[in-house]
Parts: structure tokens; sequence; C-alpha cells
């Protein structure tokens, strides 16, 4: 099968899973919404946070290290040298979650449920590396379909548990074990689907080579889980569950569906890019269709939750959660500016630029987001905080260009060439709902935004209906 019908079946597959687990998650999040206080889900945001910050460590940057390995170096030894580490490593971590990060975590919030759920979620730690090689191998052979299936089915599954927990009273309990249901769904279903067996063997050239690697995208990570939670830890310090609780919503109906949109792409390119390495043109070209692609997808949901954020909160969710209106609004602006370069760290990793990527990583985050973040925490609250972040992803958007340029040839003015169009009628659309307070005005404004913007992406949606006929002729 050729490259680009490879390309077109992992978006597709990737883009159907992802409109299924962000429709399953809408419903479950407003059904669990109503049921459910906002201190309830600020309370897993706390839990959240650390864990999160530990499950960077567990997979140890060996994933991307086999995927991005080219074929003639890759070992059948590899894959049993990563499942064993995954395995002891993530027993590790989990003891130093309940027995260090636990006490830590309770004394730093003030929340002495994370006793109790912190220990809990750590299982999770455990179960992530039993399914290391076999994402691995099917991501490596670009079989999305096997990637996909899985985990929806595993998300039904645990939404549904969750949904009668929560109409069962237990509460908190509801969210917490949504998340750990999801992971030993996902890991009997792997078990049971994957040809891959382990064997008992070990090897140190192995797991040289690949730490080596995975350091350097180890390190990315982390700094990378920095950017993304440094509001969440100064709001859930400074400000309590409550307000946290209200962000995380703001946060999850905006950056959440944006982040996962773009993963529909990157998981795809990232196998790609590590493919086609060798040819600087050919990345290039690919870059340029991820960005346009992203902009295409993204920039409608985004403008839609700029225009009309505040009859979807209050019709969808309640009065109660009305504090998340402006937040949101700003998060989603942060956004429109952050895809116009957001798969830069793909491309680096994919090329084989792990250590480039760690650097800009940590310039990003201690020199840009960091400080806007904690001054908009310290001045206005959750407000504050989303207002840093739209200011932080504008500078961000000025350095990656200037990365871009160095590594891989692609200037200012070649993005704004291949995406500006959509940028441009995006931004006159945002500015004009600033003079309008009529949300039947506002809707009229997104239907013709909408018809704008498809006649700006007709061309590049026409060549995807193409391709589709092509494949679909195979």
């Amino acid at each position: 099968m050729k490259l680009k019908h490879k390309i077109f079946g992992g978006v597709v597959w990737n883009f159907t899973g992802l409109i299924i687990d962000n429709g399953l998650s809408m419903i479950v999040k407003l059904i669990l919404a109503r049921l459910l206080l906002p201190e309830d889900f600020g309370i897993v945001g706390f839990a959240i946070l650390f864990m999160g910050m530990i499950n960077i460590f567990s997979d140890m940057g060996m994933s991307a290290a086999l995927i991005q390995r080219k074929d003639v170096e890759l070992k059948p030894i590899d894959y049993d040298t990563a499942f064993w580490i995954g395995i002891a490593w993530g027993l590790f971590l989990a003891a130093i979650l309940s027995f260090v990060v636990t006490p830590i975590s309770v004394s730093f919030f003030n929340e002495p449920q994370l006793y109790s759920i912190l220990p809990v979620l750590s299982i999770s730690l455990i179960l992530k590396p039993l399914n290391t090689v076999h994402i691995v191998n099917i991501t490596r052979e670009m079989d999305f379909k096997r990637i996909v299936l899985p985990k929806n089915i595993s998300h039904i599954i645990a939404a549904a548990f969750a949904i009668v927990m929560a109409f069962m009273g237990f509460g908190v309990w509801s969210l917490v074990f949504q998340r750990l249901l999801t992971d030993l769904s996902l890991v009997v279903i792997y078990i049971y689907m994957s040809p891959w067996k382990p064997r008992m063997r070990f090897s140190k050239n192995s797991l040289k080579s690949i730490f080596g690697f995975g350091v350097y995208t180890t390190g990315t990570g982390i700094f990378n889980y920095l950017t993304s939670n440094v509001d969440y830890l100064l709001i859930g310090k400074m400000l309590g569950a409550q307000p946290l609780g209200i962000y995380t919503l703001a946060y999850n109906v905006t950056y959440v569906i944006r982040g996962q949109i773009m993963n529909v792409v990157n998981k795809v390119f990232y196998p790609v890019y590590s493919k086609i390495q060798d040819d600087p043109a050919t990345v290039k070209r690919y870059y340029f269709k991820v960005i346009k692609y992203n902009c295409i997808i993204i920039y409608p949901i985004m403008v839609g939750l700029i225009l009309l954020a505040k009859p979807l909160v209050i019709i969808g969710l309640g009065e109660k959660w009305i504090e998340a209106i402006i937040p949101m609004q700003f998060m989603a602006g942060a956004g429109l500016i952050h895809l116009l370069t957001s798969s830069n760290t793909i491309l680096l990793r994919g090329i084989g630029k792990p250590r480039l990527e760690l650097i800009m990583s940590i310039i990003k985050t201690l020199g840009v987001t960091v400080p806007f973040i904690v001054l908009g925490v310290i001045y206005s609250g959750i407000n504050g905080a989303a207002v840093g972040l739209l200011v932080s992803k504008t500078v961000i958007f000025f350095i990656n260009n200037i990365t871009l340029r160095k590594v891989a040839n692609i200037k200012f003015s070649e993005i704004f060439n291949n995406a500006g169009s959509l940028f441009a009628i995006t931004l006159i659309t945002v500015i004009l709902s600033v003079f309008i307070q009529e949300y039947s005005i506002l809707t009229v404004l997104f239907v013709v935004y909408l018809l704008a913007h498809l006649k700006v992406s007709y061309q590049d949606i026409k060549q995807i209906m193409v391709l589709y006929k092509e494949k679909r002729s195979k």
C-alpha cells in the first residue's frame, strides 16, 4: 500500500475513533457534571496532576525510540527488553506514587481523600507497560484500526461503570474508577487480540540504545507536562478545589478536544516522519499538510466556543458552571494561535532530533509559559491563567518559527501561505464577536464563518475526497 494511502487510512481511523471517544466523553461529562459537584472534579484534578507527573516516566521514552528506529536497526530482543523493563519500572513508580508522592500531594493541597485515591490510580502505572510493545508494533505498521477500536471499547466500558457508580452515590470514586477501568480493559483486549508474546530475555545493549533516545523524549514530556499543568498546580494551591474544578472543565472542553484532534494527525505522522527522515523536502511538504488539516478541522470548533460559550455552558451544564465561560473563550483563542506551529515537536522527534526537542521544551516552559501563567493566576485567578495561556502561546509561536527555519528550512512566510487565509478569516470573526452581545447575531456570524471557512478549505477537502476514492478502489 502506498504511503499516502496508509496516512489517509490512519487519519480516518484515528479521527473516527476521536469522534466516538469525544462524543462519548462529552455525553459522559454532561451526565457526571449533573450528578457530581465541581469539588469532585477538582479533587480528581489534584490526583491527576501528581499521577500525570509520575506517568511521564512510566514509558521512559521507549515507545518513541522503538517507533523512530529504522527497520534495519530494530531487533526482536529490543521488544522483549522494553517489555520487561517497562513492567519493573511500572512497579517501582507505583510504589513511589503510593508511598512518597501521596503524602506530598495531601500536604500540598490539604486534601485527605488523596490518601486513598492516588494508590488506587497508581495501578495504572503497572497496567500500561503491558500494552507498550503491542501499540509500538501496530503503530510501526500504521494499522491504526487495531489501536482505535480497543481504545473505543475500553472507554465505553469505563464510562458505563462511571455513570452507574455516580447514580449509586459513589461521588468522586466514579471519576477515579473511570480512569482505572479504561487502562484495565485495554490490557485485556490487547492480550486477547495481539499475536506478539514476550520472551524471557534481556539485552543491555538494547536498553542502552533505547534509553539513549528515550531519555530526551522523557525530558521533553516532563517540561511539556509542566507547561500543560502549571496552571492547575497554581489554581489548586492558591484558590482551592472548586475553582480548579471549573477551570478543569473549561480546559477539557477546549484544550483537551483540540489536543485530541491534533493527536489524530500527529500519531499518524510521527511514524511517517521516521520513515522519510532522510528526505527533507518530503518532510517539509507533509508538515505543511499537518498544519493545514489541523486548522481545517479544529478552527470551526474553537471559533464556535469563543462565540457561543455562554449559551453552551448554561444550557449544557447549568448555572453552577458559569465561571468557566471566560477561561474557555481565552483557551480557545490560545488554541487558534498554537495550531499554526503545533506539530513542530513531532517533526523534531521524527527526524531524529530529540535533544533539540528537549531544549526547546525547556525554553518554552520555563522562559515563557510558567511566568505568564503565574502572573495571570496571581492577578486574576482562573481568568488570568487563561489569559496567560493565550499570551504564552503567542510568544511560543514566534519561537517555534525560528526553530523550524533553522532545522527544516520552514519559513514564517511559508506557514502563512499555507494556512494564513484560514487564520485571517478566523481572526476577523473573533474580533467582530467582541462588539456583539446578542447571541442570535453571534449565531449568524458563526454560520457565515463556517461558509467562508468551507470556501477557503474546499480544494483541500476535495483532495481528501479524491484520496478516499482512490483508497476505496484499491
